[in-house]
Order: structure tokens, then C-alpha cells, then sequence
């Protein structure tokens, strides 16, 4: 029986960037909904986490 699976490469998982992506539809969603106070709350973590 022949394996024709071929590895291919992968991009580098980018924790990083998938927080700061997350946090974004977190504070678009709750923005969307009219919850500043909510949104400011990520938005306030959002910065913290740009910060580091």
C-alpha cells in the first residue's frame, strides 16, 4: 500500500497574533453592539498586551 501524503510546511503558529486578532472581534463585536463601556474593557487589554 503506497502513502501518498507529502508534508508540507507549515506557517509558525503566532499565539501573538491570534490573541491581538480575537481581542479585535471581541472589541468590533461588543462596539457593534453599542457597549462602549464593554469595549473599552478589551480595548484597555488590548493595549496592555500591544505594550509588552
Amino acid at each position: 500500500m503506497m502513502n501518498d501524503y507529502v508534508p508540507r510546511p507549515r506557517e509558525p503558529y503566532d499565539a501573538r497574533g491570534v490573541i491581538k486578532r480575537d481581542l479585535a472581534n471581541i472589541i468590533a463585536k461588543y462596539t457593534d453592539k453599542g457597549d462602549q463601556e464593554t469595549a473599552a474593557v478589551y480595548m484597555e487589554a488590548l493595549a496592555r498586551y500591544n505594550g509588552d
